[in-house]
Formats: C-alpha cells, structure tokens, sequence
C-alpha cells in the first residue's frame, strides 16, 4: 500500500522533523549525542510508519487546495429525508406528552 508519506529518513518534513524535535527535546542533555541521534532517527522511523501514529502526524499537515469549487453531496437526498421525518415524528410525540417528557 502507497502511501504520500515521506520517508522517514527524508530531511525535507518540517512537520515530521518538528514532532521528532518536541518527542527527543526532553532527553537532549541526558543522552550522549549518539545516543540522541539514534532516539531521533527511531522517532521518525515510529512516527512516519506506524499504522496509528502516521495518521495522527498525516493531520497536522496542510490540506491540498480543491481542484475546483463546487457542491458536493454529503448524503444521499432520501437518507436525510428520512431522518427529517423521524426528528419531526419525535418532536410531535414530545409535544403531545408521547414519551420523552418527563413528569
């Protein structure tokens, strides 16, 4: 599966390099300096390809412009019809001391 991701190992993600950055910040004056360039290199790695935490970095990117502008259906026309017809079933049934109104 392919994926827009960049590598791990690329130096061209701010995004990813920002994140690595804050995660490895609090280990900078306890770790030997090999030792902090391995934590990053496995940050990267962690945050750039695991199933969970890839996704959450893929948010903080800025989303691509539309191609174009226009209208575009959420949901299919009977399905919020159908919905509309229920919530107004229920606020009558509210109204008229149905069920749902405390006493």
């Amino acid at each position: 599966m392919s994926s827009p991701r960049p590598e791990p190992d690329d130096d061209g993600d701010p995004i990813l390099e920002a994140r690595v950055a804050r995660a490895v910040a609090p280990y900078a004056d306890l770790l030997p300096a090999e030792d902090l360039e391995a934590l990053r290199a496995l940050t990267a790695r962690f945050l750039a390809t695991h199933p969970v935490a890839a996704p959450l970095v893929d948010r903080l990117r800025p989303r691509a412009p539309p191609a174009s502008s226009g209208e575009v259906d959420r949901r299919d026309p009977t399905a919020l019809a159908e919905a509309a017809l229920r919530l107004a079933e229920k606020a009558s049934a509210v109204r008229g001391g149905g069920r749902g109104r405390p006493r």
